[in-house]
């Protein structure tokens, strides 16, 4: 399956990302999106599966099964090339350069990007059709705490 982000998602992020001395940043699209496929599988995909009677140990997460990953999960992708190519261009000194701070910056926007992706829920395809019928649509459950 390809990446969730490109090149030209970055440059609409950080217009000045390939003159930083690389012309291309393809393999941390590719590491990004291995970070987000093993978020997704940890932490929602495992519980979702339950709901759709799945086993997630006989079934495991797949990325082709996301219909709509460019939607969703195109500025998340963004977010975790940026902080890995940030990481790369760090320097090793005592004090926090540029670079580190960049890194900081697009991992916390990572991270508050992941939550909001995973509680508003995914387009995966459970039953292998192809397309997403409302029986798939994941719903953000509501929770009610009752007295006894």
């Amino acid at each position: 399956m390809a990446n969730y982000s490109t090149d030209a998602d970055l440059l609409l992020i950080r217009s000045n990302i390939l003159s930083l001395g690389v012309s291309e940043w393809g393999d941390k699209h590719t590491e990004a999106k291995e970070f987000i496929d093993r978020s997704i599988a940890a932490k929602w995909y495992r519980t979702v599966a339950a709901d759709n009677n799945v086993d997630y140990l006989e079934v495991p997460f797949d990325g082709d099964n996301l219909l709509n990953e460019g939607s969703q999960l195109k500025r998340l992708s963004c977010y975790k090339a940026l902080q890995l190519i940030y990481i790369d261009l760090m320097k090793e000194l005592p004090e926090q350069d540029g670079f580190e701070r960049h890194s900081n910056k697009f991992e916390s926007l990572y991270n508050k990007e992941l939550s909001e992706v995973l509680s508003y829920g995914l387009d995966y395809d459970w039953n292998l059709s192809g397309a997403i019928t409302t029986s798939e649509r994941d719903q953000p459950k509501k929770r009610r705490l009752r007295k006894a």
